[in-house]
């Protein structure tokens, strides 16, 4: 949920940038364009909302791509000459874009992915210290952190989007494995699961499944991992985000601003 905040304090402004659309989230709203023509729409639209709601009273800008996969790659391996070559053992990287990347310090690797050219340069002329992160990035962190070994050594965290999954594998707080799937329906989803569960040999009583979040609408995707596994929880028991009015393809992260 969106947190309070009075109109003296300083805020965060986040851009959440995605295929069809971006949104804007403050700590005490959130709005959802969508951008038949992207370029001039997102311009437009950054510029209007700076205008309206008054630069000088935000403290800290952000910038948070959705729209593309990433790869993680060891420090020791990293080399900013290779990263085309990166991206390409994913997928293919379109011409109308760069490639970039966030330090994940912490667990000593590297998230590589690329972002549209035009909306770097548009972010780049406005003249504000915008940080740049990718979505991943931030899973990541909050994975290791929410991840304990307490009751099973491994967890399998799942990132649910209305059109593609996140999946976590931690042993004792280390990451094991991340990946994003494109997903369609339920089969998909049962799916890429399971592939993953095969891939690590993982018996039912080795390991747990969390979600993040629990959200209205995917409580079909709840409900059938149910039936396949006793051990699962979530990350956040308190009443489920109502999506009838939110358009973020990504609710659980829907209120990330800071």
């Amino acid at each position: 949920m969106l947190s309070e905040n009075s109109n003296n304090q300083k805020k965060s402004l986040s851009i959440h940038y995605f295929k069809n659309g971006f949104s804007f989230c403050t700590n005490n709203s959130l709005d959802f364009f969508s951008h038949p023509d992207y370029i001039s729409e997102f311009e437009y639209s950054v510029r209007n909302f700076l205008d309206k709601n008054h630069l000088k009273n935000f403290e800290y800008f952000s910038i948070i791509f959705f729209q593309n996969p990433s790869t993680l790659v060891p420090y020791n391996f990293f080399d900013k000459q290779r990263l085309d070559d990166y991206l390409n053992l994913y997928y293919k990287k379109p011409n109308a874009e760069i490639v970039i990347y966030d330090k994940l310090i912490d667990q000593e690797k590297i998230n590589v992915y690329s972002v549209p050219k035009k909306i770097y340069d548009i972010i780049d002329k406005l003249d504000i210290d915008f940080n740049i992160f990718h979505y991943g990035s931030l899973l990541v962190k909050r994975v290791l952190n929410l991840s304990s070994n307490k009751k099973f050594s491994k967890q399998l965290f799942i990132h649910l989007h209305f059109n593609a999954m996140d999946v976590f594998l931690v042993k004792n707080k280390s990451l094991l494995f991340y990946n994003r799937f494109v997903i369609k329906k339920q089969n998909d989803f049962m799916y890429y699961l399971f592939f993953v569960i095969e891939q690590f040999d993982l018996g039912r009583l080795q390991f747990e499944i969390v979600f993040l979040g629990r959200i209205d609408a995917f409580e079909s995707y709840y409900e059938i991992v149910k039936y396949y596994h006793s051990n699962i929880t979530f990350t956040n028991e308190e009443p489920s985000i109502n999506l009838k009015f939110l358009k973020h393809h990504a609710p659980y992260l829907s209120s990330y601003f800071n």
